[in-house]
């Protein structure tokens, strides 16, 4: 219950309406790439969806 009581969000995140559209962006970016027969493609959009993520809702650019 403490979680709900902070205001803050899950992990204490809140997201912000740009950190949301870098989130759809980098689902996107898996979705599309993920099912290539390359590798090289296949876990390198997985590898910046991942940082990209990360970086927008822990980092606070």
């Amino acid at each position: 219950m403490n979680l709900l009581a902070t205001g803050s969000g899950f992990l204490g995140i809140s997201p912000t309406t740009d950190q949301l559209i870098v989130v759809n962006l980098a689902a996107i970016l898996v979705g599309t790439t993920f099912n290539s027969p390359q590798k090289p493609i296949k876990w390198g959009g997985l590898l910046i969806a991942v940082v990209t993520t990360t970086c927008a809702l822990w980092c606070g650019h």
